[in-house]
């Protein structure tokens, strides 16, 4: 998701699987999410329609220029335009398939080697559609190196060179990044600001829990609970997260939601499930603050043990 977490899993050697979440609650550490322009969730077959109709749509266009330079020049040149765009998609295919393994890496919580793959890509010849993607990519890694700053400008990369298109996920996932970054450096009044641009975004369920953890982010780093909406919607959302696999810094913000408000019960609850969620998440990096909060209130309430160790 988007913030981000307690430790890494130590992982060396090869590569990790390609695994693709069939849905928002079936997402597992270590997967990889895919989402649509609405932000809902694709699994791997979905995903490979997509590409299908896209690689189609790019061919058949390719292919009419082809023809076209072929009646004009003569066949020839058409052949040799031909090999060249097939070059050139072979090209960036390579650019692709490399990107989809730094994204791997990132996601099994290999952070240093997921960004010393995106940096590497960057250093070869780059299409135009995939530099938001690993712009997005490499600001992400370094938030989680805590380098707010870094991050920052590469979100502002991303979001800049995909907003004169339409806007797609690819913008609204680094907007709602970027906001809950603000608010983490301490600029509240920044973070508000772009808050107020979420209301536009799409309304899938990985948008939506998105929307939710931003207004957690900026209740917390403001020290404020009753920014949030009321104990109801706190607990949709506590119900919500508890039915993922992953998301732990969303449960650990939800416990201190709820603890404010008196229900250390739930705040327990959540702290102690939390815990293996955070497993390829860098919440002492990422998010000091909070991380904090958590090392310190699991060990007051026990939620660093068993539930059957009390």
């Amino acid at each position: 998701m988007t913030a981000k977490s307690e430790t890494a899993l130590v992982l060396s050697g090869d590569p990790p699987p390609w695994r693709v979440s069939r849905s928002l609650a079936d997402a597992k550490p270590g997967e990889v999410l895919l989402l649509d322009d609405d932000g809902q969730v694709m699994g791997e077959p979905a995903m490979r329609r997509q590409q299908a109709v896209a690689w189609s749509v790019v061919g058949g266009v390719a292919g009419v220029g082809v023809a076209a330079m072929s009646i004009v020049s003569g066949p020839i040149f058409g052949i040799v335009a031909g090999s060249l765009f097939a070059a050139l998609m072979w090209r960036q295919s390579q650019a692709w398939r490399r990107a989809r393994g730094a994204l791997v890496l990132a996601s099994a919580g290999r952070r240093d080697e997921a960004l010393a793959a995106v940096v590497a890509i960057e250093r070869g010849r780059v299409g135009e559609a995939l530099r938001p993607f690993l712009a997005y990519l490499r600001g992400k890694l370094e938030w989680q190196r805590g380098q707010f700053d870094a991050a920052l400008a590469l979100y502002d990369r991303a979001m800049g060179s995909v907003a004169p298109r339409r806007r797609r996920a690819m913008y609204w996932v680094c907007a709602f990044d970027r906001t809950q970054l603000l608010a983490v450096m301490g600029r509240l009044p920044a973070a508000r600001t772009a808050r107020g641009e979420l209301g536009q975004a799409p309304t899938g369920d990985y948008f939506a829990l998105e929307l939710a953890l931003t207004d957690l982010v900026l209740a917390f780093c403001a020290d404020d609970p009753t920014e949030l909406p009321a104990d109801e919607d706190l607990y949709d959302w506590a119900k919500v997260a508890l039915g993922c696999s992953r998301f732990g810094t969303n449960l650990v913000l939800l416990a201190w939601a709820l603890g404010k408000r008196g229900d250390t019960d739930m705040e327990t609850l959540l702290l102690r499930e939390a815990s293996p969620r955070l497993a390829t998440e860098f919440l002492a990096d990422s998010f000091p603050a909070l991380a904090s909060y958590y090392d310190r209130r699991k060990v007051e309430l026990g939620a660093d043990r068993p539930a059957d160790d009390e």
